[in-house]
């Protein structure tokens, strides 16, 4: 195999890797604020300030009211019962060094691990 080929192939590896990044945080939900214009802020241990994951009143980020509303509904109950969330998200990053507030990503799935 010449070289240029092989050399195409590693970096195209490289880039497919690159485009399924992905990170997770497993963390306890210490506070779930629903705001009244919709938006609803998370506080959980994994990042330690606050990050919007959806809206109740519409699409945001590609999340609809729907799923927002199961979400709330699941972190609500796992916070009650002392059970660990996990947030997955797509892209490169870390829990500790997720955006905040309106700049966070939103989680590709929320779901209970504990």
């Amino acid at each position: 195999m010449s070289k240029s080929i092989l050399m195409f192939l590693v970096l195209s590896l490289c880039l497919i890797s690159k485009s399924y990044a992905v990170f997770n945080c497993e963390a306890d939900v210490n506070r779930i604020l629903v705001y009244g214009d919709g938006t609803v802020n998370v506080l959980h241990s994994g990042r330690g300030d606050y990050t919007v994951i959806c809206n109740t009143k519409g699409t945001f980020k590609g999340v609809d009211t729907v799923t927002c509303s199961l979400w709330i509904g699941m972190l609500q109950s796992m916070q009650n019962n002392n059970k660990k969330a996990i947030f997955y998200y797509s892209g490169d990053g870390t829990c500790a060094t997720l955006t905040t507030y309106s700049n966070a990503p939103v989680p590709v799935y929320i779901g209970s691990i504990k």
